[in-house]
């Protein structure tokens, strides 16, 4: 028995789509329950129009704290995520199960892809967010079953049991809160797989202003995360190597001007090996901005947060 979680905020227009994805899983013991965190839009209604999808409408509280009470309500011995604006793939959860290979593993996950309908900006920032994904570790770019530190909660199956043993996810804490979960999994001594076959279609923001925005808050939310644990992922590093070259650049250009332009190597390496990634010249101009895009504004939602302390 596999109980599936979703939860939802004013997912009006996507949510249909995900909802039909999941009634049509090829699984023979699966429920699904939708935790509706204090929609405006309607969305609960549709939700409560699918005779197979139970639905919880909730005072507004947060993701975290809506799956942990699906965790609660779930009657199956595996819980399995995703979220409103993503549309799984038919064998979904056959596929997240057949990555529990042993009991020592507490959570599988799988891969991400663009939904043939999103908007021609989703598109290519899924493709940049792949091109550059194992830089991070969101979506990744594997063709075959592994081991992994993470797995976003969009698409991902753990063992009830295990949930409950680490407290399921830190409800203040929001997004990362699936970092924060995976970390505290495998400091139980448990593993978690990755296995690229599971796989669903998330849409992305439609503009690159919204895309800045989402990197604010993935840059905000790694603060408290270091703040608690430490520098434990490769990316940590990077705030403080980007001040240190800042001040290195500052201190370059007032003593030694013509040795600062050492320091304009990485950003033009960056486009020629985007380059080489695409193939294109169209997309590695697109891709170079992006990933400017992305350092600038994941960065500074990274020192907003240390520096407010939220």
């Amino acid at each position: 028995m596999v109980t599936v979680v979703v939860p939802v905020y004013n997912s009006r227009g996507t949510i249909g789509k995900c909802l039909d994805s999941l009634t049509a899983l090829d699984h023979p013991s699966f429920e699904i329950i939708v935790l509706d965190d204090g929609s405006t839009d309607g969305t609960p209604e549709i939700c409560e129009g699918y005779a197979r999808v139970k639905t919880v409408r909730l005072d507004r509280g947060g993701p975290s704290r809506a799956r942990n009470i699906g965790i609660n309500l779930a009657a199956g011995e595996f819980v399995a995520f995703t979220d409103g604006d993503c549309v799984v793939d038919r064998n979904w959860l056959q596929e997240l199960e057949g990555g529990f290979l042993s009991p020592e593993v507490g959570g599988v996950g799988g891969d991400q892809k663009s939904p043939e309908d999103d908007s021609v900006t989703g598109k290519r920032i899924q493709e940049f967010m792949k091109c550059i994904g194992f830089i991070t570790g969101y979506i990744k770019t594997d063709r075959s079953l592994r081991e992994t530190e993470h797995n976003p909660s969009c698409c991902s199956m753990y063992r009830k049991k295990v949930l409950q043993e680490v407290d399921g996810f830190e409800e203040d804490l929001f997004p990362s809160e699936d970092v924060d979960l995976d970390l505290k999994i495998r400091n139980r001594g448990y593993k978690l797989i990755y296995n690229p076959a599971a796989s669903v279609a998330h849409y992305r923001p439609g503009t690159y202003s919204g895309f800045a925005r989402m990197m604010r808050r993935y840059g905000q939310s790694q603060w408290p995360l270091v703040r608690k644990y430490g520098m434990f992922r490769k990316i940590h590093a990077v705030p403080a190597a980007l001040a240190l070259g800042l001040v290195a650049v500052s201190a370059i250009l007032f003593y030694r001007p013509l040795l600062a332009l050492f320091f304009c190597i990485p950003p033009v390496v960056i486009p020629v090996w985007l380059l080489g990634k695409t193939g294109s010249v169209g997309k590695a101009v697109l891709f170079t901005y992006l990933f400017m895009l992305t350092v600038a504004h994941w960065n500074w939602g990274f020192f907003r947060g240390m520096i407010s302390g939220k």
